[in-house]
Order: structure tokens, then C-alpha cells, then sequence
């Protein structure tokens, strides 16, 4: 009986670190010297989902409907060195205890874009994206329930 006590007891303890999301990364950076954030609730999201039909274009892509599948948004903007790097290897950290999957990267000489994502079948539940150069940092996490399909037709629009 101990033993199933001890099995469940490290059960719950690597769910709960594996629920580390972008909310975890927000709340550790927030409010430190040389870091600006922004937070968009899940309170925010639904009265987004009850207006009719959101039409959000950038260029050529209509955002709209994904948005409506958003449950919080968490933006941090670093401009202090340090703790940028400590942002990029905590985010790496977790990439490589399988809490993110690389969805893609983009390097342009010492400027670095990664996007990842969490997925439950065909659904992404989080969205990251993180942005470093040597002196500073950005971070977009999104939650919600986002259908890939919506994800894939967004993505053929913008390479359209």
C-alpha cells in the first residue's frame, strides 16, 4: 500500500511540473527591473467569443477565428541581458523535458525566432513564441484550445 501511496505521490508531482506553461514563465519575469509584460485574461477572451464574428486581419490573414479559442495571452518584453539568457534557457529546459514541441526557428545571425507548441491530438493548447537577440528577449504565450486546422489554413493564408 506504501508503495501505491509513493507511485501516486510521484505522479502528481511530474503532472504538475509538466503543467509548467507560459502563465509559470509570466508570473517568475513579471515585474522584475527591466521587464515589461502584459496579460490577457481568459475573462477578456470570452467576450471576444461572444461578439458575432471577429474579422482581425494583418496583410492577407484573418486572425479572427482562432482568436475566439484563446483562454489567456501572456506577453513579456526583456531588455536586461541576463535575465534575457535566463529566460531562453529556461524556455530551452523545458523543450528538452518534452513540455514543448519546436514548431519552428528562424535565425538571422545572432537574432533568434522560436515558435512551440503543446498539443492534445488535433488540438494546440499552448502556443509560445520566443524571440532573442543577445541583449533582450519576447515571449507570446498563448492557452486555449486551438483546432490545428485553424492553425494550418492561418499558416497557408500568410505564405500565400
Amino acid at each position: 500500500m506504501k508503495r501505491i501511496v509513493a507511485i501516486a505521490a510521484l505522479l502528481m508531482m511530474a503532472l504538475s511540473a509538466y503543467a509548467q506553461s507560459g502563465k509559470e514563465i509570466y508570473n517568475r519575469y513579471s515585474g522584475k527591473k527591466g521587464v515589461s509584460s502584459v496579460y490577457i485574461s481568459p475573462t477578456m477572451f470570452g467576450l471576444m467569443k461572444e461578439l458575432p464574428d471577429i474579422h482581425i486581419e494583418s496583410g492577407d490573414v484573418n486572425f479572427g477565428p482562432i482568436i475566439k479559442t484563446f483562454d489567456g495571452m501572456y506577453i513579456l518584453s526583456v531588455e536586461d541581458s541576463a535575465i534575457a539568457a535566463d529566460l531562453e534557457k529556461e524556455i530551452g529546459d523545458m523543450v528538452s523535458q518534452g513540455r514543448f514541441e519546436l514548431l519552428m526557428e528562424a535565425v538571422e545571425e545572432s537574432e533568434k525566432m522560436r515558435i512551440y507548441i503543446v498539443s492534445k491530438g488535433d488540438t494546440v493548447t499552448d502556443f509560445l513564441m520566443l524571440a532573442h537577440e543577445p541583449e533582450s528577449a519576447s515571449v507570446i504565450s498563448i492557452s486555449g484550445n486551438m483546432p490545428m486546422a485553424e492553425l494550418q489554413k492561418i499558416l497557408s493564408e500568410a505564405a500565400e
